[in-house]
């Protein structure tokens, strides 16, 4: 959702609904942001490096990879958008919250991941790529191979937002 926007333009869900459903939760993000707790450290600072090298090729972005544990009532995709509307972002601007984030979200009791970017990707975002940049890690994640699943995640990510940067140019053109 824009920052301005007190609903989101496409389901109507509000923010407020959002609080409500993760009241508790930290809105102070790490790089990565393991809240699930399934990274040692050693594997946080691998992954760590990882999102600094997919910032430095598109600096316009920030990038994070978020690692959780939801309830039955809680899903992964409002989950991230409430990080991304709500959260504070560890080195990120602030001119950057709304239109340059992409979140690597991955529910370690479900085993469902999912990509969430901000306002300036949105109008470039195609679900079945969205699937595809992340299809190549889901049998580690099935194994709790967090850190290869990541890796290999990210990596599609990264391809992915390559793709859609630029589609989103060609569609500034229009």
């Amino acid at each position: 959702m824009h920052l301005s926007a007190e609903e989101c333009p496409h389901c109507g869900l509000e923010l407020e609904q959002l609080d409500a459903l993760y009241d508790g939760f930290t809105i102070d993000v790490r790089k990565p942001h393991d809240a699930a707790g399934v990274l040692r450290v050693p594997e946080r600072k691998r992954v760590a490096k990882w999102i600094e090298k997919a910032e430095r090729r598109f600096p316009q972005l920030f990038f994070n990879v978020v690692t959780c544990s939801l309830s039955d009532e809680q899903s992964l995709r409002s989950y991230g958008f409430w990080l991304l509307n709500r959260g504070v972002f560890e080195g990120m601007p602030e001119t950057a919250r709304e239109d340059g984030g992409v979140l690597l979200l991955i529910d370690v009791n479900r085993k469902e991941v999912c990509v969430l970017v901000g306002y300036l990707l949105d109008a470039a975002l195609k679900e079945e790529e969205a699937f595809d940049a992340l299809l190549n890690g889901h049998p580690y994640l099935l194994e709790a191979n967090y850190l290869q699943a990541i890796e290999v995640m990210l990596a599609g990510v990264v391809r992915y937002v390559k793709r859609m940067r630029r589609r989103a140019k060609q569609l500034a053109k229009k």
